[in-house]
């Protein structure tokens, strides 16, 4: 009677040391031993040293991850890592990018935190927006990295201290105090990995600085720099080389990744060259999902050393065959002497916003690592603007295929790129293509590239409009509603907009955009971003006419269990049009017919047994 209740006590232990053992936790259940082993050779064998302290500089970290000078993000990535090697203790930021704080780094930038912590990949961006951000409301200006000086100053006063602890170091300005009284985000990533710890009390603790992320803001020259970079990388498998599978990077590669990055950039509404904690949440969560993930490849080359390299003596690199410095590609056969509209870049800007699944399993990846294979089927520039051409090239394939368009407003001379992915294949008129019903199937969308990313993803309540439809008489038409056939001039009736729809007209010189919310339901939904910004922008117009420039039709032929490929299939089939053609024209087979016939029979172009279609 009359005594208090006693609390539970927790560990008094100072948040340095609980900053090591998340480290070793994360090294004890993460990584193999071998794993481990790599990683350390690779972090030992580049390091400086100060004393007794191991520690990267920025030159080392863009020297080993072979960051191309080009792009300039070496100094961005590098104070991500100040940031991340901290976790889950901001008040650490920026670090000393010693070992331990290294190791947490590739944990968090591979995803292999999941193995420990059991959270999603939406406290992960929450982490690396903070790993981005700056906190200042007056000014918003771009992010500098510790500088060599500064952190020789910190490693001497270390020395000077005798200690092994790491000590508490200034923050990034995103951790000083505010004073306001909006509360903070709870940040469940850092709570788990202090509760794996037992140490939840001194996450509250140590958190009792007034950090506020929402007056937090990315600077935009900072983010686009990590966007060029990951938009490179975006063909990158774990133990790649980004200089042997990105080949040279040139002037013009640089102004294409420009060019992407802006785009994107549009889409999270940067408000004075910044990018707020809100927007980039909403933005990266549902228009970019898969925007970091080609930093889990780039990072997991920190698990691999040359150095333990036993394969190494049999000329190979890395565990790979040494290539050509010429970029790794899924888009083939190009003739880049025509300037394609499609390339790697734009592939790598889609591919942080949808994947593809492979006809041989349910499972999705990217354009670049599901073995796809993109085949150009069309374009105007090799096949001119005829839509008896395009019916030719395009009809007859029995694949998925991209389209897309580039041309520029009419009103504003603005530039477009705007397209879609049709998992399944292009039909005639009046049996258009619908919507594939089966839930494990990637669904066809629509996306705008350029002036500004968005997304078009398929209704899944679509029963009566056609994703894609083709007519000899009026066009080609995504996402449009197809007038109800007549006996008179069936053929001729132009199709509506949808919601969501492009129409390109029969002599393939104009189109028209059209992504209206209040046009009703259609075969794509709109962009609630791009809504959202069309709303504030009175002036934007929501249906755009275009002068075009260029069309594409790329075949994707998707690895298949066995046989022939889509791409050798389209081939024969255009071959013998080509033979039926001749025949039809009377060409003289020098009078031998039945020869000739072999010969296509040997070349594969005819079957043996293959009914109709006699050369006699």
């Amino acid at each position: 009677m009359g005594q208090s209740e006693s609390k539970p006590e927790h560990r008094e232990v100072p948040i340095e040391q609980l900053s090591h053992e998340l480290a070793l936790r994360f090294a004890s259940k993460c990584y193999s031993h071998l794993e481990v082993t790599h990683f350390k050779d690779n972090f030992k064998t580049l390091a400086d040293h100060q004393g007794d302290v191991e520690y990267w500089k920025e030159e080392t970290l863009c020297r080993f991850l072979a960051l191309p000078d080009h792009i300039r993000a070496g100094s961005v990535l590098y104070a991500m890592i100040t940031y991340l090697g901290a976790f889950p203790f901001p008040g650490l930021a920026p670090c000393i990018v010693t070992r331990e704080a290294m190791l947490k780094c590739v944990t968090i930038l591979t995803g292999r935190y999941k193995k420990v912590l059991k959270r999603g990949d939406q406290d992960k961006n929450k982490l690396l927006f903070r790993s981005l951000a700056v906190f200042d409301r007056r000014s918003s200006g771009a992010l500098s990295p510790t500088s060599e000086k500064k952190m020789k100053d910190i490693i001497q006063e270390q020395q000077g201290d005798h200690s092994d602890k790491l000590q508490t170091v200034t923050g990034f300005s995103i951790d000083q105090p505010a004073n306001d009284d909006e509360d903070e985000d709870d940040d469940d990533l850092a709570l788990a990995a202090l509760d794996a710890l037992d140490a939840v009390e001194v996450f509250k603790e140590d958190h009792k600085q007034d950090r506020k992320i929402h007056h937090a803001h990315i600077p935009v020259y900072n983010f686009e720099r990590l966007l060029m970079l990951l938009l490179l990388c975006a063909p990158l498998t774990p133990q790649d080389n980004i200089a042997q599978t990105c080949g040279i990077i040139e002037d013009n590669d640089v102004k294409a990744l420009e060019q992407s990055a802006a785009a994107m950039i549009s889409a999270f509404d940067p408000d004075h060259d910044s990018i707020s904690y809100s927007k980039f949440l909403q933005t990266t969560t549902a228009l970019f999902p898969q925007l970091f993930r080609p930093l889990n490849p780039l990072f997991e080359h920190f698990l691999f050393s040359k150095q333990l390299d036993l394969s190494k003596q049999h000329g190979v690199v890395g565990g790979l065959e040494v290539d050509d410095p010429k970029r790794r590609s899924p888009l083939y056969d190009v003739d880049h002497d025509s300037s394609p509209i499609l390339n790697d870049f734009l592939l790598a800007q889609l591919s942080s916003s949808i994947e593809i699944a492979t006809t041989t399993s349910h499972t999705s990846s990217s354009f670049f690592h599901c073995g796809a294979k993109f085949n150009q089927l069309y374009s105007t520039t090799s096949h001119g603007t005829s839509l008896s051409s395009f019916s030719r090239q395009v009809l007859s394939w029995r694949s998925g295929s991209m389209l897309i368009v580039k041309g520029s407003n009419a009103e504003t001379g603005q530039n477009h790129i705007i397209g879609a992915y049709l998992p399944e294949h292009w039909n005639e008129a009046g049996s258009a293509s619908m919507q594939e019903s089966d839930p494990a199937t990637v669904k066809a969308v629509m996306f705008q590239l350029q002036p500004r990313h968005a997304i078009f993803r398929a209704n899944p309540y679509n029963r009566t409009t056609p994703v894609s439809h083709f007519s000899s008489k009026t066009g080609i038409a995504l996402g449009c509603v197809i007038p109800a056939s007549s006996r008179i001039n069936a053929s001729s009736q132009q199709p509506i907009l949808g919601p969501v729809s492009l129409m390109i007209d029969e002599d393939i010189s104009t189109a028209t955009f059209q992504h209206d919310g209040e046009a009703g339901t259609g075969a794509f939904l709109t962009d609630p971003l791009l809504e959202e910004s069309q709303q504030k922008q009175a002036g934007q117009g929501k249906r755009v006419k275009l002068d075009i420039d260029g069309l594409e039709v790329w075949g994707v032929n998707l690895p298949e269990a066995g046989g022939e490929d889509e791409m050798t299939r389209q081939k024969k089939r255009l071959a013998w049009d080509e033979a039926e053609a001749a025949r039809r024209r009377g060409v003289n087979f020098g009078g031998d017919k039945d020869g000739a016939r072999h010969l296509l029979e040997m070349a594969g172009i005819v079957d043996s047994n293959r009914s109709g279609g006699s050369m006699g």
